[in-house]
């Protein structure tokens, strides 16, 4: 989504929608700015679009603008055209969501990775799967996020700049909120010097990215929070 739209608070929000009164997509998280959905098809970005969303006992009707869509992973909607009733309805269902599904009561997960792409879809799996899922760019971010947030497992890459995958997680072991917490390493680099390198410093499993789908990270992830 855009700029202002990320900066909006964005709750996880798993429903079926309703796109052009035809296509049924599974919904990622909402703000008052958007929604994220997950999707099998290409949608043009910049189209205009006619969206569903349930409310309870109606649905709640909007218009979006699609600001990007990634086959396979998830489409970003701009909401647009926002009448005040819409708005108001908008914000009660956001109240509603934040009221019934507190966010502490699921599982939180921390994803480090410099590739946005990676970041994505990975959230995307695992928030259908009933988890909070945060994220982060790099070692220094996901310190900064590490310090202030209750989390229960992290997933990292390894080769980051300015700090690398093998020094945060040596620093996650250090921290006393944090250092029993699974760490999954999650690399496309498997040699048996880097996996032996990241399990020394405290990392609980490793997985390579290229043979790792969404759905087999999630249950990794789900064997571990058992």
């Amino acid at each position: 989504m855009g700029i202002e739209n990320r900066k909006l608070k964005r709750i996880p929000f798993a429903q079926q929608v309703l796109i052009n009164n035809s296509i049924m997509l599974n919904s990622i998280d909402i703000s008052e700015g958007g929604i994220y959905v997950h999707t099998d098809r290409l949608f043009p970005a910049g189209s205009i679009i006619n969206i569903s969303i349930p409310t309870g006992t109606k649905k709640l009707n909007l218009k979006a603008r699609i600001q990007h869509c990634q086959v396979g992973i998830g489409m970003g909607l701009q909401f647009v055209e926002l009448g005040a009733e819409p708005q108001t309805e908008l914000k009660n269902l956001l109240t509603e969501l934040e009221t019934k599904s507190p966010a502490k009561s699921k599982k939180r997960i921390l994803i480090v990775d410099d590739t946005d792409t990676v970041r994505r879809m990975n959230k995307s799996r695992l928030i259908l799967d009933g988890f909070t899922v945060l994220e982060a760019r790099d070692g220094v971010e996901a310190v900064k996020v590490l310090q202030a947030e209750p989390l229960d497992l992290v997933v990292l890459d390894l080769y980051m700049e300015p700090m690398d995958g093998f020094k945060l997680t040596a620093f996650i072991r250090q921290m006393p909120q944090h250092n029993d917490i699974p760490i999954i390493v999650f690399s496309a680099r498997s040699t048996p010097e880097v996996i032996e390198q990241a399990m020394n410093v405290g990392a609980t499993l490793f997985l390579v990215k290229m043979t790792t789908s969404p759905i087999k990270l999630s249950e990794n992830v789900k064997a571990l929070l058992k």
